[in-house]
C-alpha cells in the first residue's frame, strides 16, 4: 500500500506544480488544495509534506524509469520476463487474484508489470556497468589461470557409508580405494574394476566413463587432481569428495580455447564475481548510471535526501557482508 500512495504523490505533485488549474486562491496568491472544516491546505504546504515523507523514493522511480526506458526501449527479453513473472504470480493466486493486486497496492495488472519491468531494468543496467567497467587486464589475468580445455575421465568411487549396516567407515572406504590402486599397479582393467567395484551407478556399467567436463563441472577436490593427472594416468592415491573416495583416470584432454572464443563468458563470470563480493556495488553503479545521465536535483532538500539515501544504502550493503 505504501508504494501506491506513492505514486499517488506524485500524481498529486505533478499536477499541482504543473497545472494547478481550477484552483482557488488565497489573498497572498497561494493554490488552495484541500479544504476541511473551514481551514485551507494549500498546495505549497502539501507539497512539501509529501516530499518530505515520499520524495525521494519517488523521485528515484522517476528518474530511473526515464534512463532505463531509454537504455532498454522496447527490450523484448525484459518485456518476456517481467510477462512470465505476472503469469507466475497470477497461476499461483488463481482463485483471487484482482484481490491480491489490490491488497498488494496495485491498480491493476498493468501497474505491477511496470514495477517488474523497471527492477529487472534496473538489474540489466548493474550489470552491463560492471561489464563494461571490467579491464582487459582482468580478462586476460583470468582466461590465463582459469581457462583450460576439457578434458575426459573415468573413476571408481567408493562410498562412505556409516548409516547403512553394508556400508563402510571412511578408514573402510580409503582402504577399500587403495586396495584397488594395487590392482591397477599389477596391470588390472580400470573398466573392469569399476565395473566391479564402484558405488558410482550412474557410470560403473560404462566402465566408470564421466564423458568431457570442464572448471566447475565436478567437486573442487575431484576437477584439480582429474587436470594435474596426464592423459592415461590415474592417481596414486584415493581422492575424497563429499562422495566418498575416487580413483580418477585421465583419457583425454582437449586444447585450451582462444580468448576471444570464452571472452563473453569471462566478462559474465567476473561481473557475478564483483556483484558477490561487493555487496555496495550495486548502489554505485546506479548512482554512476543516473551521474553519466546528467543528473541535477535542483531541489537542495530533495538533493540533500537524496545523498543521504545512497550513503544510507551503502552503509546498510556493508553491514549485510
Amino acid at each position: 500500500m505504501k508504494r501506491k500512495i506513492m505514486l499517488l504523490s506524485t500524481i498529486i505533485i505533478c499536477g499541482l506544480l504543473l497545472c494547478g488549474c481550477g484552483n482557488s486562491k488565497l489573498k497572498n496568491g497561494e493554490k488552495v488544495a484541500v479544504s476541511v472544516n473551514g481551514e485551507n491546505i494549500t498546495a505549497d504546504s502539501l507539497y512539501k509534506e509529501l516530499k518530505n515523507k515520499y520524495g525521494v523514493q519517488v523521485m528515484i522511480d522517476m528518474i530511473d524509469k526515464e534512463i532505463f526506458d531509454t537504455m532498454y526501449k522496447d527490450d523484448e527479453d525484459i518485456e518476456k520476463q517481467a510477462t512470465t513473472q505476472i503469469e507466475t504470480l497470477k497461476a499461483q493466486y488463481s482463485s483471487s487474484w484482482e484481490e491480491t493486486l489490490t491488497s498488494a497496492g496495485y491498480e491493476d495488472e498493468e501497474d505491477l508489470k511496470e514495477t517488474f519491468i523497471l527492477s529487472l531494468q534496473r538489474n540489466r543496467a548493474i550489470e552491463d556497468y560492471v561489464k563494461e567497467n571490467i579491464e582487459e587486464d582482468e580478462i586476460q589475468a583470468y582466461y590465463n589461470e582459469n581457462t583450460a580445455g576439457d578434458i575426459s575421465a573415468k573413476h571408481i568411487l567408493i562410498r562412505v557409508d556409516t548409516e547403512s549396516e553394508d556400508g563402510l567407515t571412511d578408514d573402510e572406504a580409503k582402504e577399500k580405494a587403495n586396495e584397488i590402486i594395487k590392482k591397477l599397479n599389477d596391470g588390472e582393467d580400470f573398466d573392469t574394476l569399476a565395473k566391479e567395484y564402484s558405488d558410482d551407478t550412474g557410470s560403473k556399467d560404462d566402465g566408470g566413463n564421466l564423458g568431457y567436463f570442464n572448471k566447475g563441472d565436478m567437486v573442487e577436490e575431484f576437477e584439480e587432481a582429474a587436470y594435474n593427472l596426464k592423459v592415461n594416468e590415474y592417481t596414486k592415491e584415493p581422492v575424497k569428495t563429499s562422495y566418498g573416495y575416487h580413483i580418477i583416470l585421465k583419457t583425454d584432454e582437449k586444447d585450451k580455447p582462444e580468448l576471444e572464443d570464452v571472452k563473453e563468458n569471462i566478462i559474465e563470470t567476473l561481473m557475478q564475481e564483483k556483484l558477490e563480493n561487493d555487496p555496495t556495488l550495486q548502489i554505485t553503479a546506479l548512482d554512476e548510471i543516473r551521474s553519466n545521465y546528467k543528473l541535477k536535483i535542483e531541489d537542495a532538500k530533495l538533493k540533500s535526501e537524496y545523498k543521504k539515501y545512497i550513503d544510507n544504502a551503502i552503509e546498510a550493503a556493508k553491514e549485510s557482508e
